[in-house]
């Protein structure tokens, strides 16, 4: 009987709703990309003298995807958590296309939200909590979603980018 009456509550809990900008920029000091030029140019020489063309053309994109992504204006993501599903700037992520979710909060590593997908060819969706309350998305979110309660931190890939801040 309770059990039903809470339900009823949290279903009347108000759309969550934040914005977060859509690239995420690190503070790269100057040792980070003199570091970042030797690797990447050491990388490219070893990758012609082996004549691996290929490998010199990924290295050459990276290089390239970097310098724009540093050099591009970002734009801030409107993000909506309410009763219908989600909705990450146009599009709209439906509660039944959702299999889990997960959430890290450690203020001083990473504070975002996990969603992985039902279709396996969807890639986990990451979005930044920034500064709005853990606990309050959690709870709106359990109402509709299954959390993965064994997921308790970020994906090694993720992890990675942020450490080597790429």
């Amino acid at each position: 009987m309770f059990k039903h009456m809470d339900q009823e509550t949290t279903n009347f809990m108000e759309p969550i709703s934040w914005s977060f900008p859509e690239i995420e920029k690190y503070d790269r000091g100057r040792g980070w990309y003199i570091t970042a030029t030797v690797i990447g140019a050491g990388l490219l020489i070893y990758a012609l003298l082996i004549a691996n063309w290929l490998f010199a053309l990924i290295i050459i994109m990276i290089a390239m995807a970097m310098f724009i992504n540093h050099h591009s204006q970002v734009h801030e993501l409107q993000f909506t958590i309410d009763h219908e599903g989600l909705a990450l700037g146009a599009k709209n992520y439906r509660y039944n296309e959702i299999k889990k979710f997960w959430l890290v909060y450690d203020p001083e590593v990473a504070k975002k939200i996990f969603f992985v997908f039902k279709s396996s060819t969807r890639p986990t969706l990451v979005i930044p909590i920034q500064n709005e309350n853990p606990v309050n998305i959690r709870a709106f979110l359990r109402q509709y979603l299954e959390e993965d309660l064994e997921a308790e931190a970020e994906p090694f890939s993720e992890a990675i980018g942020r450490i080597l801040k790429i």
